[in-house]
């Protein structure tokens, strides 16, 4: 194993073309990898163009253009509706795809299940899990290799199971592993999507190709909340899913049905576990090239933790745990992408007129490394997350939870989560790259490391 000395290593990172590539070439770079179809130009550009016949569609790169779309003049910009063949089938209408007055009463009716109690009494339950984790770590030998990036999603998603289903977690933990493995596979975009009469066509294959995979999902879902329904006892337990059954609209007293409990469950499950995996993966990738960083990181937990399992309590004190979290995510943000928008009307942003129709996207990958807004944007420096540094910066530079009406809600939920997995795995092990092992990430619906990243377990 090796450890990098280099004050800056070079990261992983697609080598993307110096100039746009033709519009078919780039849809199909940008379907295996969408990161890789981005040119030098876009990181630096406040907003990109690209034409293709009447397809128009903007990348915004600008804090001030960013805002006018998910904040200023959001109602403007809603989900495209290239969208929905993709995420349609798994999410149905939860709080990622539904518009308007439903996403405005669903958000109202959800609220109160991701508040800070609810994810302080969860907490517990996250440093459970990390601690059956790094026993069964003990029992390897030292230098022991693992697929970090598959371990941390393993456990996100034993969490994020236990949080939503409690007693149920376990078997539906397998089942949505399998289901969420599979979307991400197979759900992209091909470039039938743009093309008049075949894009009908695509995006009802699409939506079959969606069902198809989901279906060992929905039926255990539906399962599970007919019995709680049906069950007196089983409406006495207190996870996430019992708050979602018991929520009930403050003006009209009116909950939630079968059908909108089941699709809240999918996209809480789906963003909830895959989101803090791959960020973590990605934070245990840069902590292994930068040893000077982790040293710190080791420092602070042993005057804050002394050895013991972190609480939330302590949360508040493990500052440079949280910068190197937020630094992780600025580099490789989980949501590469934010979700495509569509301009209902003609619009003006940072001087550029954005027709009716037009696509829009906000992309954190290219947001993040924009030289205009960060300082050597592909160097890992945590401490430009300090409360000093982060001063003059503009709101909307940062999104990895996006920002607005629309931000996650649940970002307590993973920040909290990330915190205690990092804290508690740091304070006991080091994770050392595999020598030769090739690092790539690669832009799906997720930021995910295309070969895994396979890591020593040193410990320490």
């Amino acid at each position: 194993m090796s450890i990098s000395t280099e004050a800056s290593p070079k990261l992983a990172g697609p080598v993307g073309p110096k100039h746009p590539l033709p519009f078919f070439k780039y849809l199909r770079v940008s379907r295996d990898n969408f990161i890789a179809g981005l040119h030098e130009g876009v990181f630096r550009e406040r907003i990109h163009e690209r034409k293709f016949l009447w397809f128009r569609s903007f990348i915004i790169n600008d804090p001030t253009g960013i805002k006018r779309v998910l904040l200023d003049n959001g109602s403007n910009y809603v989900k495209a509706d290239i969208l929905q063949p993709i995420l349609g089938p798994a999410l149905g209408m939860g709080l990622v795809t539904s518009e308007g007055e439903i996403w405005r009463s669903l958000r109202k009716l959800i609220a109160p299940v991701f508040d800070h109690r609810s994810v302080e009494g969860c907490a517990s339950m996250m440093t459970e899990a990390t601690q059956a984790l790094l026993a069964r770590w003990a029992a390897l030998p030292n230098g022991a290799v693992v697929d970090v990036h598959k371990v941390m999603a393993a456990l996100a998603l034993e969490i994020i199971s236990r949080a939503m289903f409690a007693s149920d977690s376990t078997d539906m933990a397998e089942v949505i592993d399998q289901s969420s493995l599979a979307y991400q596979t197979e759900m992209t975009f091909s470039f039938w999507s743009v093309v008049p009469v075949m894009n009908r066509a695509w995006a009802r294959y699409k939506e079959r190709q969606g069902r198809r995979i989901v279906r060992d999902m929905d039926h255990a879902i539906y399962r599970l909340i007919g019995e709680r329904l049906d069950d007196p006892q089983k409406n006495g337990l207190t996870d996430l899913l019992a708050r979602l059954l018991a929520a009930r609209d403050s003006e009209t007293g009116a909950g939630l049905s079968s059908r909108e409990v089941r699709d809240q469950v999918v996209t809480i499950m789906m963003a909830g576990h895959e989101t803090t995996a791959t960020a973590l993966g990605w934070i245990w990738y840069l902590l292994s090239q930068h040893p000077a960083e982790e040293a710190k990181l080791h420092q602070e937990l042993e005057e804050v933790l002394h050895g013991r399992t972190p609480t939330f309590e302590d949360i508040p004190h493990l500052r440079f745990t949280r910068m190197i979290i937020q630094e992780g995510m600025r580099l490789y943000p989980p949501v590469h992408t934010l979700s495509w928008r569509q301009a209902v009307a003609d619009d003006e942003v940072c001087g550029q007129c954005i027709p009716k129709g037009s696509i829009v996207w906000v992309v954190p990958w290219v947001l993040h490394r924009n030289p205009t807004l960060w300082e050597n944007p592909e160097r890992f420096e945590p401490a430009r997350f300090s409360q000093e540094r982060s001063a003059g910066r503009p709101r909307f530079a940062y999104l990895p939870f996006s920002m607005g009406p629309r931000v996650c809600i649940g970002a307590t939920f993973a920040m909290t989560e990330a915190v205690l997995i990092l804290a508690a795995i740091a304070q006991v092990y080091r994770l050392r790259l595999l020598d030769g092992h090739p690092v790539e990430p690669q832009g799906l619906v997720t930021l995910r490391p295309r070969h895994g990243v396979r890591m020593f377990l040193e410990k320490r």
